[in-house]
């Protein structure tokens, strides 16, 4: 199963669709990030990079430009920077949903299941927009075998990208 298009649909779903029209101006640390997200989304990866780099030279301590980072890196396919970023992100804020959801993604690509789904669980419950994390706890029981559990997340996640949109 191809994850690539999935994942760019739940990085849409985390943002949320508002994110496309706001503005950065200078000196703010979420428009910053909005704006490299934006940059990637429309097919501009490496532009999206450079501006979410530049976020977090400008406000290092923040823990959200690193998840933004790992998930650029990780859309680039650079799993081990990713990881890196998710891990500054946790240092920075260690309940932070996600940059665990980030961690298990990755942890699950390397084969870690079980390990991916510690951090995905754990994740889940600080989660206040689990949509991404159930997503990604249902890749893993359908890869461990378990339609049922696959079946139940992503339902979950369904249901909780429904009420969100409410």
């Amino acid at each position: 199963m191809n994850s690539k298009p999935h994942f760019l649909l739940f990085i849409a779903l985390v943002i949320g669709p508002g994110w496309v029209h706001a503005s950065a101006a200078p000196g703010n640390e979420a428009s910053c990030e909005k704006t490299a997200s934006m940059l990637a989304h429309a097919g501009k990866l490496d532009e999206g990079l450079a501006a979410i780099r530049q976020c977090i030279a400008d406000y290092p301590s923040q823990a959200k430009a690193h998840v933004v980072l790992g998930d650029l890196l990780l859309e680039k396919g650079d799993s081990q920077q990713a990881m890196a970023s998710f891990d500054k992100a946790l240092e920075l804020q260690p309940r932070s949903s996600a940059a665990k959801t980030g961690k298990g993604i990755i942890l699950a690509q390397n084969g870690d299941l079980k390990a991916a789904e510690a951090i995905l669980t754990d994740a889940l419950k600080l989660n206040p927009n689990p949509a991404r994390t159930h997503y990604e706890l249902g890749l893993i029981y359908e890869k461990l075998g378990d339609i049922k559990g696959a079946i139940t997340h992503y339902k979950q996640g369904i249901s909780s990208y429904q009420h969100e949109k409410r």
